[in-house]
């Protein structure tokens, strides 16, 4: 069966222009989307899995973190430090989208940033935080998913404005010269197609949230979800003109009665949302776009938001695995997810002590074969298929050793003396016969696992300091488990 997507019931100008996106102009976006909507379809989709992918772009991670951490997605100010906490505390929603808009936001601004693309960006970033702020004032439940289909109402346009080249300028002109026609018209006239159009076939390539297409087609307006999201783009484009306009106040009136609030308060709130999406906006990545969102008060000194270069390889951030210790701690003092903690010190292991790769491998059942878990860093998906070892088999290996001896060991050097006698075929081939930091998982009394974490990729030097932060953050996870067992057998008491 070919992988190809069927796009033969597409007029052949707009299946040309999703095949570009989807296929040269887009790929990361479309990886990202791919990677969630393979969670999401999984009968019990895992928070653990999204944190992963989101872990693998250190720039995602960065501005997941910081808008996990701002009053936009936390007002009660809860610090987060790790990706498996923000999941946790923000849910599974909110963090799909945030790393949707993300996504979406970095495949655009890979592109040529025209104004228009950054102009239809402003106003969908505005859009999807007001109508965000509408439906958690209404109590709606799915208020995540309000954002991202507001978000991504127009992502046609702003996908061809950026990769558009010189048949954008001749639409660009098109659109010129005919200010008083319906732009969609035109659009059809020079492309063939509509690009609004554009965007409800994206959104299926894509598997988009399905409000994107209702929508579009104008059935989204009869539910509360859909009254959000076209509130939101009439609020975005009317701001344009001013906050205080005659038409201003009629959405503010329709809004009012929806939100049962009176229409001086909503208007209010309209501003203060406006100021929200420019925060949002800068911490997405988007300083360009941030500048061109309406705001009562606009402040022209106010920068562009430039982010620092990431580094190719995570540094070592000793404030970071203090942050992140403490936060496991104090998920251990609840009931946590064992899962979650594990998550938490591997993140710790990989972003706090600056390893290039990190491994959770536990042992299968009928404890024959310890196979990776979970992976963080390069080579991920790599390990994930290759990092497994036998159990007791003869002669041993250095890892089938260590489940059996527990201990904390920094291989250094495969010649050493005391390591006479093991075998380093099969699963040190995989791990390129690097150095390494190693140390197995104990839960109730019984090794079920183990963390391995080494920098060869970098080809930078493992050091004491590193090896001291790697046995640190084991500890941590055995206490969690410790912690977790004496709970079992106290509720086995009862």
């Amino acid at each position: 069966m070919s992988d190809v997507p069927d796009r033969s019931h597409l007029p052949g100008p707009l299946a040309g222009w999703v095949t570009k996106l989807c296929e040269e102009e887009m790929p990361i976006f479309a990886q990202t989307v791919s990677e969630i909507n393979r969670i999401l379809g999984k009968e019990e989709y895992s928070s653990l899995a999204l944190g992963r992918v989101i872990l693998q772009d250190p720039s995602m991670t960065a501005k997941v973190l910081k808008l996990a951490n701002s009053a936009f997605y936390n007002p009660g100010g809860t610090g987060i430090n790790t990706i498996s906490r923000a999941v946790v505390v923000l849910g599974f929603n909110a963090v799909q989208a945030i790393c949707i808009s993300i996504a979406v936001i970095e495949s655009l601004l890979r592109g040529r940033a025209k104004e228009r693309v950054l102009r239809e960006l402003a106003r969908s970033i505005l859009a999807a935080t007001q109508a965000r702020s509408i439906a958690l004032s209404m109590k709606e439940s799915a208020s995540e998913e309000v954002f991202i289909a507001a978000l991504l109402l127009n992502l046609g346009q702003m996908a061809f404005w950026c990769f558009s080249g010189p048949e954008g300028e001749v639409l660009d002109a098109a659109l010129d010269a005919a200010k008083d026609t319906d732009p969609s018209e035109v659009e059809k006239n020079v492309l063939g197609f509509k690009l609004m159009h554009l965007t409800a076939a994206l959104a299926d390539e894509w598997k988009l949230t399905p409000l994107v297409d209702e929508a579009l087609k104008g059935k989204a307006s009869r539910d509360s979800k859909g009254r959000c999201i076209d509130l939101g783009h009439q609020i975005a484009r009317e701001s344009e003109n001013g906050w205080t306009t005659p038409e201003m106040k009629k959405i503010a009136t329709e809004a009012s009665k929806f939100m049962g609030k009176n229409v001086n308060e909503v208007g209010l709130i309209f501003q203060s949302v406006a100021e929200d999406a420019v925060s949002a906006a800068k911490t997405m990545g988007a300083g360009a776009a941030a500048r061109m969102i309406p705001v009562a008060k606009n402040d022209e000194s106010t920068p562009e938001s430039v982010w620092d270069a990431v580094e190719d390889w995570v540094q070592p951030a000793p404030i970071l695995q203090l942050k992140i210790l403490r936060e496991i701690t104090s998920t251990m003092m609840t009931k946590p997810d064992i899962n979650v903690v594990l998550e938490m010190v591997l993140e710790g292991l990989h972003r706090g002590v600056g390893m290039d790769r990190t491994v959770l491998a536990l042992v299968a059942a009928r404890r024959t074969l310890v196979k990776a878990k979970f992976v963080l860093g390069q080579d991920r998906i790599r390990f994930t298929e290759k990092f497994q070892f036998e159990l007791g088999s003869r002669p041993q290996n250095l890892f089938s050793q260590l489940m059996d001896q527990p201990r904390s060991i920094w291989v250094s050097d495969y010649k050493d003396p005391s390591l006479n006698g093991l075998i380093f075929g099969g699963i040190f081939e995989a791990i390129d016969r690097c150095k390494f930091f190693a140390e197995p998982v104990v839960f109730g009394g019984t090794t079920i696992g183990l963390f391995y974490a080494d920098r060869h990729p970098s080809k930078r030097e493992l050091d004491s300091d590193a090896f001291e932060s790697f046995k640190m953050f084991v500890h941590q996870a055995n206490l969690g488990l410790e912690h977790a067992a004496r709970q079992r057998m106290a509720a086995a008491a009862k």
